[in-house]
């Protein structure tokens, strides 16, 4: 028997980890595994700090979200303080309140962090194009388009034809997604398209504009 044996036994008895064991008396874990697999006050033991490494990472998971959340809180008023300025500058602008109300009329408002604009003309979209690039800052090359297609049209040529029109290269397009039409006489010659962007902030920011638009024209 080791000598350290009972010195092993006795931080074991006191609630200790085979790890802080492995590290006080340089027992490989290994071993004690084979010294305690037939212990049942071992498994115990076991049991009571699984369950507390358990409640401290959840815990420490709660405190790490809640900080998160402040920060979070914190940058979204940051951005909402600065699109209030930014509303009084632009408001004057056609192209600005037309990008508003393009997205008011025909914008996703539901989900939270994505900007996606959808209709069947390609003025619109590129009216909202500039409108992203110009008051929103946004590279043209973070700009993604995807096409709503009937079976009956050829997705290839209905991409090149959207990709033209927008000036935006195919590598920057979703896969089209096909969808059946409702009304035989009344198809679609290029599909549906959407504009999309992703930002969370840049989604709060246009929201708010709108919000803010709404009131300065129904005053």
């Amino acid at each position: 028997m080791r000598h350290d044996k009972e010195k092993v036994f006795e931080l074991r008895k006191n609630g200790h980890t085979y790890r802080e064991i492995e590290k006080l008396v340089g027992v490989s874990r290994s071993t004690l595994c084979n010294w305690f697999k037939n212990e049942e006050w071992s498994e115990h033991i076991k049991k009571s700090n699984t369950d507390r490494n358990i409640q401290i990472s959840t815990e420490h998971l709660v405190k790490l979200n809640e900080g998160r959340k402040v920060v979070l809180n914190r940058q979204y008023a940051e951005v909402e303080q600065k699109a209030r300025e930014e509303f009084k500058v632009y408001k004057e602008s056609p192209l600005f309140m037309a990008g508003l109300m393009l997205y008011a009329g025909e914008g996703d408002k539901m989900s939270r962090g994505l900007i996606r604009l959808a209709n069947i003309e390609f003025d619109l979209h590129k009216i909202f194009i500039n409108f992203i690039i110009i008051f929103l800052k946004v590279d043209m090359k973070y700009i993604r388009v995807s096409v709503l297609l009937y079976p009956d049209l050829d997705a290839e040529n209905c991409k090149a034809k959207w990709s033209e029109e927008l000036n935006i290269p195919l590598s920057q397009f979703h896969k089209p997604q096909i969808i059946q039409g409702r009304h035989k006489t009344r198809r679609l010659h290029f599909g549906v398209g959407s504009t999309i962007f992703s930002s969370s902030f840049l989604k709060r920011k246009l929201l708010l504009w709108i919000e803010l638009a709404k009131k300065s024209l129904t005053k």
